[in-house]
């Protein structure tokens, strides 16, 4: 999944949506203001087009992302949590123009696929945990 709004030296990011019965890390804070990620649902094959993501999102829109840090030496280690609510912005969705703005502003391969039509994921930020140092190094 690739976000629009990320730590550039980020190596990997896991979004962990929490399940129907409610179990995964996703136990975010139900605030108001934050960050707002947003990642395609893009026309690259899939095995299904009923996603598995679009419907844990859809059964309970609690979500973790987790923004690693990885080095070799182990303490070097760090990684940052956002926890948060995801939504489905259907291309009717007012906000669903500017997610894909960001989108294709951010990744040049997405100026090739027809995202006009397509789901986004929605997430937005209530509160962070982190590990580690994450400043530059």
């Amino acid at each position: 999944m690739c976000f629009a709004v990320l730590e550039p030296a980020a190596r990997a990011v896991r979004p962990e949506p929490t399940n129907a019965s409610g179990t995964g890390n996703g136990t975010p804070d139900d605030g108001t203001g934050g960050i707002r990620l947003v990642s395609a649902i893009d026309e690259k094959p899939k095995s299904t087009a009923d996603l598995q993501r679009v419907r844990n999102v859809r059964a309970n829109p609690r979500v973790t992302v987790l923004v690693d840090r990885y080095r070799e030496d182990w303490s070097r280690l760090a990684w940052l949590q956002g926890r948060g609510w995801a939504r489905i912005l259907e291309s009717d969705a007012s906000s669903h123009a500017d997610a894909v703005s960001a989108l294709e502003a951010k990744y040049d391969q997405y100026g090739r696929h027809e995202l006009g039509d397509r789901p986004i994921v929605s997430i937005a930020i209530r509160r962070t945990v982190s590990w580690g140092t994450l400043a530059d190094e």
